[in-house]
Order: structure tokens, then C-alpha cells, then sequence
């Protein structure tokens, strides 16, 4: 009797001795497979005060972690303006826009982020480049977000959601032309006017520039505008964006137009909104749901920039 108890727990203790090898091998070839991916991939750097990093290529996705400025990223492929790395021993996702070559190291300032009182989470990116815009500072405003879907134009499709992905288009062709770019929100969240006025107001701001797109009942309506409040400086940088936009963009000019909108009527800083098309005309939609239309609004929202800070 005492034999068999005996070999009951030699036995036992024999599978628990697999278990633990099992795991151990497990784990040795997870380190070895992240190691071996790792070798594969490019290194980069973090420039901007706060990266989120992310479960997926994508705005809406879960939020792992965070990334500070100077932080180094292994990116071992790009997906539609997103990074892919490890964070934590897992696959991550973050905004490519934000990261920079080591090799281009000495190009790259982390910008301070004042204002964190704010509930705005905000991601600043610094360049001392060559570009036409060295030491301007530009606050981007993605429209809407969150619980503010914004217009609804065919299709059930969300203003929000594009007023976002212009931006991190824009910002990236602004930091290529030197400029210091920040942006109200970097994601899909609710951000009250308030704040994005706020978020101008206590930064050492060049520019405000309100990113939307239009609505209307009748389908037949389309076009861009460009909006400001002040007959001044606003009124002269508007119609330099609107000219910029007119020379790279494929839809209908509407030209310059007044108007009290909250982030331009309450802030003290320069500051224009464009409504870059309309969601509810089928030609303009299937325009804006392109690449191409954001690459092309970056050029022109550059180029009306330089326009305006060069003369």
C-alpha cells in the first residue's frame, strides 16, 4: 500500500516537473522571439511630451501605456501613419507622426507642455529644422470628438472622425516646415470649447487653426471656406490658408466668411477655422475620404501659413 501512495506521488511530482518546464520553455521563447524582433526593427524616438501607446492602429483603440519625450521605440513596421512595437512584452501601436530617427536625434526638442491644469490631453511635437516655419507655433483643433459626433453627413459618417485624421495630416506636414504643432485632443475624446480655447490661450501661440466639415440638407452644397472672426490679422491669415487651399485641393472654393464661433470669438490669440468640405454632397465625401484630400489640405494650410509668417 505504502508503494503504490509512493508512486502515486512520484508520479504526480513528475507532472508537476513537465508543468514547470513547459512554462519556463514558454517563456524562454517569448524573450527570445520579442529579442529576435527587436534586432529586426529600426530605432526611434519619442518627440512629443506624452505618446499613447496603443492596443491597435487606431484613435478609438484602448489606451496600454504612455511613451514620454526622448523615450526610444523599436518600430518594426508602419500601418497607415501608425507604428507597430513592444510595450510591456506585447504589440503595440503608436502614432508614427510623433517618432524621429535616432539618427535625426539632434533635430528632435522635446516642447514643454504648459496648461496640464486643463482637462485636454494634448501631444506637442518640437522641430528645429530647415523648414519655412522654424520657431511658429501652431495649435491644431480637430473638431468635435467624443460624445460630440459633430455633423452627420451620407452614410452615417462622423465629422469627428475625420477632423481628426486631417490633423494628424496637417501636423505632420507642419513639422516638416519647422513648426512647433499641438493639438487639443490626439484621440477620440470629448473636448468642451473652453478648453480648446484655454488650450490657445496658454501657450505661446502663432496660429489657432479649427479643422471641421460641413453639412447641409441639400445634398447639392459643397465647397470649403475658411472662417474668422476679426476684420485684422485673422482676416489676413484666412484668406492666406484659403488661398493656399485653393491651389491644392479639388473641391469647390466658398471663399472667405465671418463668423462668432466660440474658438475664434473668445480667443485672444490668432485663429481661423476651415470647413474643409461638405460630408452631406456625394462628391465632396467620396473626396474627403481619401489620403490624398488630407495630404493636399496640409499643403495648403502650409503653404497659406508661410505665406502669411514670410511676408
Amino acid at each position: 500500500m505504502m508503494e503504490i501512495m509512493t508512486n502515486k506521488r512520484r508520479g504526480f511530482m513528475g507532472k508537476i516537473r513537465l508543468l514547470i518546464s513547459a512554462i519556463v520553455f514558454i517563456l524562454t521563447l517569448i524573450v527570445f522571439s520579442s529579442n529576435v524582433l527587436a534586432n529586426d526593427g529600426d530605432t526611434y524616438k519619442v518627440g512629443t511630451d506624452v505618446l499613447n501607446v496603443r492596443s491597435s492602429p487606431s484613435h478609438s483603440a484602448d489606451v496600454v501605456g504612455h511613451l514620454a519625450g526622448g523615450d526610444q521605440a523599436v518600430v518594426f513596421q508602419e500601418k497607415n501613419g501608425w507604428a507597430q512595437t513592444y510595450y510591456n512584452g506585447q504589440i503595440a501601436w503608436v502614432a508614427s507622426q510623433y517618432l524621429y530617427s535616432v539618427d535625426r536625434d539632434a533635430a528632435v526638442q522635446n516642447s514643454s507642455s504648459a496648461g496640464n491644469d486643463h482637462a485636454v490631453e494634448t501631444e506637442s511635437v518640437s522641430t528645429e529644422g530647415s523648414g519655412t516655419l522654424d520657431g511658429i507655433t501652431i495649435v491644431l483643433d480637430p473638431g468635435h470628438g467624443g460624445k460630440d459626433p459633430g455633423a452627420i453627413g451620407l452614410r452615417g459618417t462622423m465629422e469627428k472622425s475625420h477632423t481628426l485624421s486631417t490633423a494628424d495630416r496637417v501636423a505632420q506636414g507642419l513639422l516638416e516646415a519647422g513648426a512647433n504643432v499641438m493639438l487639443t485632443r490626439s484621440d477620440d475624446t470629448y473636448v468642451s470649447l473652453e478648453n480648446r480655447v484655454n488650450h490657445s490661450n496658454v501657450h505661446a501661440t502663432d496660429a489657432f487653426i479649427s479643422l471641421h466639415y460641413n453639412a447641409f440638407p441639400l445634398e447639392a452644397v459643397n465647397g470649403f471656406s475658411t472662417y474668422y472672426y476679426t476684420d485684422g490679422n485673422d482676416y489676413q491669415l484666412a484668406g492666406d490658408i484659403q488661398t493656399g487651399l485653393e491651389q491644392h485641393m479639388d473641391l469647390n472654393s466658398r471663399g472667405l466668411m465671418k463668423n462668432g464661433y466660440h474658438v475664434l470669438r473668445k480667443n485672444s490669440d490668432l485663429s481661423v477655422l476651415v470647413e474643409l468640405g461638405f460630408i452631406t454632397n456625394p462628391y465632396d465625401l467620396s473626396v474627403i475620404q481619401t489620403a490624398q484630400h488630407k495630404a493636399n489640405v496640409a499643403d495648403g494650410i502650409v503653404a497659406g501659413l508661410v505665406s502669411y509668417f514670410n511676408k
